[in-house]
């Protein structure tokens, strides 16, 4: 499953007042993430991207992905086990000229419900 989302980042935005978009993602497990910084964002336009209200890229809390005219593609094994929870993209742009919009893409393997337990439990016999 594909999230893709073009985020405004509008100018003069801090990293302590950023633009920030979520969405709800099911079970599973984030695989890939395309980050793409158009023409003219110049490093200004900085972002990270977090789950269960930890950042998890960069991992690093003090660091963030930027770029120009570039595509962040990283390949991921982040996984979603206890319940479906939100993805944030939180990004901000120092330029004080112009607004510029970054696409996010964040593939997700969803779980298959039932498992190795369904499997056990029909082997056996065993209704849920």
């Amino acid at each position: 499953m594909w999230w893709i989302k073009d985020i405004a980042v509008t100018k003069n935005t801090s990293r302590s007042s950023p633009v920030e978009t979520e969405t709800e993602v099911p079970l599973g497990t984030i695989e890939r993430v395309i980050i793409f910084f158009p023409p003219g964002c110049l490093g200004y336009v900085k972002t990270t991207l977090w789950i269960y209200e930890h950042q998890f890229l960069p991992e690093n809390p003090a660091g963030y992905i930027t770029g120009d005219d570039y595509v962040f593609d990283m390949p991921m094994d982040k996984e979603i086990r206890d319940r479906a929870e939100k993805v944030k993209v939180v990004a901000w742009n120092t330029a004080t000229t112009y607004d510029h919009t970054i696409t996010v893409g964040i593939f997700l393997r969803e779980k298959k419900p039932g498992g190795i337990t369904q499997a056990v439990k029909s082997v056996f016999g065993m209704a849920e």
